[in-house]
């Protein structure tokens, strides 16, 4: 099982990481830019010392001006060591003794262009290079300031000569190189400062992140410690909000709306249990009984019949007590999907009339059917058929002697209203609710009581829910006890 907190400092620690590592490249980058514009900076002030530097006569070419005193330009100071001046054909005019037998990168930029490349010195160390395009002064210039009779000294150091007519106001080619040893250096201890400092701030706000997520996720734990406390004897016991985050209080209240709904189902279980006892403790004692006086003593065969027929009656009560109770429980844990179907309410009501028939006339009751008018509603047939089964069974025992029962049907343009009165409640309007639930009678002076348990009305609102119906009830004392049972044509519930 994953653990919130591990992903937590996983990702927050990848993300510091991550940020860390660009931030650190990006830092190298710049420091790294910068000191290469410095070096190309010192490089341009060297090359441009040397061109103030050098000077030019016939006999002795290329060469530094006894005269010129250098001047620091920036970062340049004195002459570069490693140089070369070529003519724009490639010949070599000007090669120091520095240099040995190699030779520095020759290019051919345009005229006050500058250009730069990576070179290896002489000295075997790792440099750049500098290659400039410049004119050379006239030669009169020249002369007036060396003089005609100067003579090379120059000559055995390699360097090259060339004539006035070829010098004058001719355009060379200079490279100046220099090592980068000291820039490479900087740039390797700045590469491995920000490694080290980078990593070091990753582990540090590992651990920060690390203690953070311990405070922060402390409510989580307490909380997982109360429901962790909570058990079938402290189902009353409710999960604290004190000390709470904001964010966190919508989870405990859901938790507590989830443990009341749990302590409900409990009780309800409970009361169950305790019902079903005391309705079947009834039949049963009356079986038992009736089975005990028949063995006392040889008795006559009507005797033994009358003994049988009324175990039979209780055997009956008890299956029917069995067979609704389980009709409730899978009304209420969601059976599966039945078909719907077009079914003609009117006809079905009249038919249900007439199984009762003889118990209508028996109690002499005064039945006004007149408002039943033709209705289709699209719901299960069976579930239909349940739910006409137990409200009129309800009203025709629960009807008091010689009273009235009406049934009438209402069409409107999406529900079908199904209404059924009795006279003779003995309900009072503030008990109406308690008429759906479980095992609860209303009329206990009835002497049909044993034949009802008290779970029809009940099995008559999961069933409408089921089907997407309202059942609706209104009663009076010593008046109307009225059901009003709401049917969609189409069949929008649960079961379409």
């Amino acid at each position: 099982m994953r653990s919130i907190r591990r992903q937590l400092m996983l990702w927050c620690g990848t993300a510091i990481a991550l940020m860390l590592a660009v931030l650190g490249v990006s830092l190298y980058l710049t420091l790294e830019h910068s000191l290469e514009s410095q070096f190309n900076a010192s490089l341009a002030a060297r090359a441009t010392l040397l061109v103030d530097t050098l000077d030019w006569d016939p006999g002795r070419g290329f060469h530094i001006s006894p005269d010129f005193t250098p001047v620091t330009i920036g970062p340049a100071q004195g002459t570069p060591r490693y140089f070369q001046i070529w003519s724009l054909q490639g010949k070599s005019v000007l090669h120091p003794p520095a240099l040995g037998t190699r030779n520095l990168k020759f290019f051919r930029p345009a005229r006050n262009a500058v250009r730069f490349a990576a070179v290896d010195l002489p000295d075997d160390h790792d440099g750049r290079e500098l290659v400039i395009r410049f004119r050379e002064g006239n030669s009169d210039e020249h002369q007036n300031r060396v003089g005609p009779g100067h003579v090379d000294d120059n000559r055995n150091n390699g360097v090259a000569n060339t004539t006035g007519a070829e010098h004058a106001g001719q355009d060379y080619i200079l490279a100046v190189a220099r090592s980068t040893d000291d820039m490479d250096t900087a740039l390797s201890s700045i590469a491995w400062s920000l490694a080290v400092y980078c990593s070091l701030a990753t582990l540090c706000s590992a651990a920060l992140i690390a203690w953070l997520l311990s405070r922060g996720l402390r409510p989580v734990s307490t909380i997982a410690e109360q429901i962790a406390k909570l058990g079938a004897a402290h189902l009353k016991d409710r999960i604290s909000t004190h000390n709470v985050p904001r964010e966190l209080i919508p989870i405990v209240d859901h938790l507590n709306k989830l443990l009341e709904r749990v302590e409900g189902a409990v009780i309800r279980e409970k009361a169950l249990t305790a019902d079903m006892a005391h309705e079947l403790r009834t039949p049963l004692a009356g079986l038992r009984t009736a089975t005990e006086l028949a063995l006392t003593r040889v008795r006559s065969a009507d005797e033994y019949q009358r003994t049988l027929r009324q175990s039979l009656d209780i055997s009956i009560q008890m299956q029917d007590l069995v067979e609704n109770l389980l009709t409730l429980a899978r009304l209420e844990a969601g059976a599966s999907a039945r078909t719907s179907e077009a079914c003609p309410l009117d006809q079905m009501v009249s038919r249900q009339l007439d199984s009762f028939s003889d118990r209508i006339i028996q109690r002499r009751i005064t039945l006004n059917s007149n408002g039943l008018k033709p209705a289709v509603v699209e719901t299960p047939p069976d579930l239909l058929l349940l739910v006409l089964r137990n409200v009129l069974d309800n009203a025709v025992s629960y009807v008091n002697e010689s009273g009235t029962i009406e049934v009438s049907l209402e069409n409107s343009a999406d529900v079908v209203t199904l209404k059924l009165a009795n006279t003779g409640s003995a309900i009072p309007a503030p008990l109406v609710p308690h008429v759906f639930e479980r095992f609860w009678r209303g009329d206990t002076s009835r002497t049909d009581q044993g034949r009802h348990s008290g779970l029809g009305l009940s099995i008559v609102k999961n069933v409408m829910r089921r089907i997407g119906g309202t059942v609706i009830v209104e009663s009076s004392t010593g008046g109307w006890f009225m059901i009003e049972l709401l049917f969609p044509k189409h069949g929008n519930g649960q079961e379409s």
